[in-house]
């Protein structure tokens, strides 16, 4: 029998034939290649450090704050994002400082980890910064820890406390190295995320967060991929950012990666490069397609290290495949680290018996509370949402997760390849099953989990 080459990655190992050339309708749902939003790259940055958005050029910012003894404060994403931008971004922009004459004891470079676990130090050098870059800056890295060190700045609008960790705001200058992406609940990650959640204390977080649930849906009809307007959770992260820059001066410096490359440069005030960010994302992360799709394999590639950071493949092939609980989402992650989240863990295993509805509201009235939310519980409502459109045991996870806890506990089907190099006769025999039970379907296959598939005429 031949195949479609249809490459997809189970963890690091490429598969690319598994669908039939038997069948008709195979689409892989990428952007493609897309030429960068500047011709030389240094260039390009050259140029909007010396005329950012809405701010006066970076070497006269730092020229005018900076003072020995006083702390220039580099913000970076932790080990839970990909980071190219940082490997990228972090040394030409710490260069520029020692050679504007700001001592190297004077550059600290804190990871914003929210509420998230910290990393380790391998999780620094190996997932964050690269080894020649932990070695030479280790001994400037602070890490966040959202319960304790954070000041109290007053509240939001909506009334979500701000708590910002303090050697964050007694710096001279702050520098978000930002990398510009959708979300599946706040819209739009990057920019002002850095500071909440990214130095935000606990009870920031927990009171801004559960602004997505909704009892019926899920989450809030604003809070969804790609989606700012009417968004009450980024929305009271601007908020929070927009306080936070009352007295504390920013220059962020802002990118888009696209297929591992920077395709995006911005710079600026934080908020105003925020907004600039929504066009080329556009451009960048989203795809139409008339129809959804029967059966969607989608990857989350080397990020698929838990169930937990996996949940994002899931969202995005949700998007694409059809909404009457007749159609397939095929994740391929090998979950080695397992659930990868406590709270996701728990508020599951406590819905385990409820019908999909029921289990919808129990773990929202239960974990999503401002009183109760903790990171990872947003996981549950998504998930049961997923389940209304897409029926409990439809989701099949290529993967090394244990077959019953997953079927039991997440209503998913596991499916275990004796080795990575064994994946591909997995997924030609998920194939062949649907096939049996459904001789002319649409497939689409997504191995990029932060694309927004938008579809014309969804089948509900």
């Amino acid at each position: 029998m031949s195949y479609y080459n249809t490459p997809i990655k189970y963890g690091d190992k490429k598969v690319s034939e598994f669908i039939p050339k038997s069948v008709k309708h195979v689409e892989i749902l990428r952007i493609g290649d897309v030429e960068p939003y500047f011709e030389n790259f240094h260039d390009k940055l050259e140029e909007i450090l010396e005329a950012p958005l809405e701010s006066e050029p970076f070497d006269d910012v730092v020229n005018e704050l900076y003072e020995p003894g006083r702390t220039i404060m580099i913000i970076i994403d932790d080990n839970t994002r990909p980071n190219i931008h940082t490997r990228v971004l972090l040394p030409f922009i710490t260069d520029r400082l020692l050679s504007s004459g700001v001592a190297k004891k004077d550059i600290s470079i804190i990871i914003a980890s929210g509420s998230h676990k910290q990393p380790t130090p391998e999780a620094i050098e190996h997932k964050i910064l690269g080894s020649d870059l932990y070695e030479k800056w280790k001994d400037n890295i602070l890490i966040h820890d959202c319960d304790s060190g954070n000041k109290y700045l007053g509240d939001t609008s909506r009334g979500s406390p701000i708590h910002i960790d303090e050697r964050v705001l007694n710096a001279a200058l702050v520098i978000p190295l930002s990398d510009s992406e959708y979300h599946y609940f706040a819209g739009q990650a990057g920019t002002v995320k850095l500071f909440c959640p990214g130095v935000a204390g606990r009870e920031t977080i927990r009171i801004n967060h559960p602004r997505m649930f909704d009892l019926e849906r899920g989450f809030v009809e604003g809070c969804r991929l790609g989606n700012c307007e009417g968004n009450p959770v980024i929305e009271d992260m601007i908020e929070v950012a927009e306080k936070v820059k009352e007295n504390l001066p920013m220059f962020c410096i802002d990118s888009i990666v696209h297929h591992g490359e920077i395709v995006y440069l911005q710079a600026g005030d934080l908020i105003a490069c925020h907004k600039a960010a929504r066009e080329p994302l556009e451009e960048l992360r989203v795809v139409n397609v008339d129809e959804p799709g029967d059966i969607v394999f989608v990857s989350v590639g080397e990020l698929g290290l838990n169930l937990y950071q996996a949940g994002k493949g899931i969202h995005a092939a949700w998007n694409a495949v059809r909404h009457d609980k007749n159609g397939w989402i095929v994740l391929l992650a090998p979950c080695q680290e397992g659930i990868g989240s406590d709270a996701y863990e728990r508020a599951m295993k406590a819905a385990q018996d409820l019908e999909v509805m029921d289990a919808l509201r129990f773990v929202i009235k239960t974990y999503g509370s401002e009183k109760t939310f903790k990171i990872g519980n947003q996981k549950p409502p998504d998930l049961f949402r997923i389940l209304l459109d897409v029926a409990e045991g439809n989701i099949k996870v290529v993967t090394e997760l244990d077959q019953d806890e997953l079927r039991n506990v997440y209503r998913m089907e596991a499916c275990n390849p004796e080795s990575p190099e064994n994946a591909e006769n997995i997924l030609r025999d998920i194939m062949q099953r649907f096939l049996d039970e459904n001789p002319d379907p649409r497939v689409y296959v997504l191995d990029d989990p932060g694309l927004l598939v938008k579809v014309e005429n969804q089948i509900n």
